[in-house]
């Protein structure tokens, strides 16, 4: 399994797309414009990210040329209906690791796919810290002051998201983004009911809270 971000103006085709790789356990989510890809590259970490080359506002070659300057290092998978040579001597010079020809069939999407995720990652810290809470990501645990905190999987990725993004307001919308695919039917009582279990586990009888809401925009965990 792995979180995978689909970047597709075409909506008939990143809902295709999406469905056949959650279909093969794998966490999506869909960006339909450049900008709205930037947006969620700036809040986010994801494992993989499939780019359509001509996109509104900001196109592919741009996303992926910004995003390796920035040391984004997540594997990119390139998609386009140009088949010229230069398109793809650009597209992989900008920064992506492989390129994808439409039309395309699903499984060789799926074949790319895998073949990405086999790659070694990247060195990036594993550790996130904020305060007296410290995130393991390779050992997928939680500890506040020494002290171990057992968190289910949808509260470590929102623990995780929250501080990957530490001392900044992450909106409910942004959340729900982030965390569930396009497919799920979530609301905002869902996230305030992850906060609220989050907050217990982590921070129990204390007066001191670790995540700040800011009724009517979101949530904060302070990185001291």
């Amino acid at each position: 399994m792995a979180r995978i971000l689909v970047v597709e103006d075409e909506l008939e085709l990143s809902k295709i797309m999406a469905e056949w790789l959650e279909d093969e356990f794998h966490v999506v989510n869909v960006a339909h414009t450049g900008s709205e890809a930037q947006a969620k590259l700036a809040t986010s970490v994801f494992e993989l990210i499939i780019l359509d080359l001509m996109l509104p506002e900001v196109n592919g070659i741009e996303i992926c040329r910004s995003y390796r300057e920035s040391g984004g290092a997540t594997p990119i998978l390139m998609v386009t209906a140009k088949k010229s040579l230069s398109s793809k001597e650009n597209g992989l010079d900008s920064g992506a690791d492989d390129y994808l020809t439409k039309p395309f069939k699903l499984r060789e999407l799926s074949a790319r796919v895998r073949a990405l995720l086999r790659r070694p990652k990247a060195v990036v810290p594993t550790v996130l810290s904020a305060g007296s809470i410290e995130l393991d990501l390779n050992a997928r645990t939680v500890t506040r002051g020494g002290q171990e905190v057992r968190l289910v999987g949808k509260e470590f990725a929102l623990l995780e998201l929250l501080m990957r993004n530490a001392g900044k307001v992450i909106t409910v919308d942004t959340i729900i983004d982030n965390l569930w695919s396009e497919s799920s039917n979530i609301s905002n009582d869902t996230v305030r009911s992850h906060i609220r279990s989050l907050r217990q586990k982590l921070d129990g009888d204390s007066d001191t809270k670790s995540i700040v809401t800011l009724h009517g925009i979101g949530y904060r965990i302070d990185e001291r």
